[in-house]
């Protein structure tokens, strides 16, 4: 996602989608890309369809998806039938696939102690993702002053993030987008 970035710049904000109606919305946004976090197999080429109609670009919460395995076939199955531009997954051991099949691979992590710090640490290290998501997005800043800017993943903040100025806060401390399912900020724009 390092490519990525500089439309980032403009609006940090990623769509983060639950049901077809929300999707529909977001295609209308600002927003480049779009977090898949539910539905189904069967949708999926209906909505790459539209993504690709409005220039957007699909992230499939691959472990949230109905009718898809969250394992090396599934994210075969995704790449061989051009079903998404990347994955979102919690599950480290299915970054290196996605990259293999040329899809874009966003690590998720809860930051709830220590533990998961140093978790997210070795997750960098040892899979290299295309980018790092840290929930709840409050918790961005304290994984990039401790981790981040060691291994120079871009960050992604989600969760618990509802105004503008948060936004500001968070690029400000190197976070590179924030994922938000609130409809209010997918047209955000930096000044």
């Amino acid at each position: 996602m390092e490519h990525l970035k500089k439309y980032f710049k403009k609006n940090p904000v990623i769509a983060a989608l639950r049901d077809i109606e929300e999707f529909k919305k977001a295609l209308w946004s600002d927003s480049i890309a779009l977090f898949v976090l539910s539905g189904s197999i069967i949708e999926l080429a209906k909505m790459m369809n539209m993504a690709q109609d409005y220039d957007k670009l699909i992230f499939l919460h691959i472990d949230l998806i109905n009718g898809i395995a969250a394992d090396k076939e599934g994210v075969k199955f995704l790449a061989e039938n051009g079903l998404c531009d990347g994955i979102v997954t919690t599950r480290s051991n299915l970054i290196r696939e996605a990259q293999n099949r040329n899809l874009m691979a966003v690590q998720r992590l809860f930051l709830l102690d220590s533990a998961a710090l140093k978790s997210g640490e070795n997750m960098i290290k040892n899979n290299d993702p295309d980018a790092i998501e840290i929930l709840p997005g409050i918790a961005a800043p304290y994984f990039i002053e401790h981790v981040s800017n060691i291994h120079n993943c871009p960050v992604i903040a989600g969760g618990l993030i509802r105004e503008k100025k948060e936004i500001n806060k968070l690029v400000q401390k190197g976070v590179m987008a924030i994922s938000s399912s609130d409809h209010h900020l997918w047209n955000y724009s930096l000044n």
